[in-house]
């Protein structure tokens, strides 16, 4: 397992990567630690505070079989699951201690069972019926699309 320290370079580099792609004016890029109900990333977007929260579209199945195996057959490939959406319905009943925006990042790294188009689509769904406390949510896999 990743360390803190690790795990916050990453999320770093990749909301970097996606507010590049997505030509958001965007600096200050922060790292918040795990603890005290922040979400994973403070920035300056567009001259304001903003916050976002990071989330991987993963099937955990997958990639559990991925780090243990190396590679996955095709039988234990029919016993997977891809678990975004139900990521996405606890990552907005969640409540961040700030008083700014706060924007939901959910990012695909190859670790999932379904093709953007699906998620995207299983996503848009669930986000017209419920954002939570996230202004926007955002999704950033071969490209950038806002839900």
């Amino acid at each position: 397992m990743a360390s803190e320290a690790e795990k916050g370079r990453v999320e770093v580099s990749i909301f970097c990567r996606f507010a590049e792609a997505a030509g958001l004016d965007y600096r200050d890029v922060e790292k918040q630690l795990p603890e005290g109900g922040k979400p994973d990333i403070r920035c300056r977007l567009n001259e304001h505070v903003t916050y976002f929260e990071l989330t991987e579209a993963c099937s955990e199945d997958l990639a559990k079989a991925i780090a243990g195996a190396g590679r996955v057959d095709s039988e234990a490939l029919a016993r997977l699951t891809d678990y975004t959406s139900a990521t996405y319905l606890k990552k907005v009943a969640k409540r961040y201690q700030v008083s700014e925006p706060v924007e939901l990042l959910i990012y695909n790294i190859g670790r999932t069972l379904l093709p953007d188009k699906v998620i995207i689509d299983n996503l848009r769904k669930l986000a017209q019926r419920d954002k939570g406390q996230f202004r926007r949510v955002w999704y950033f896999g071969d490209s950038v699309v806002q839900l």
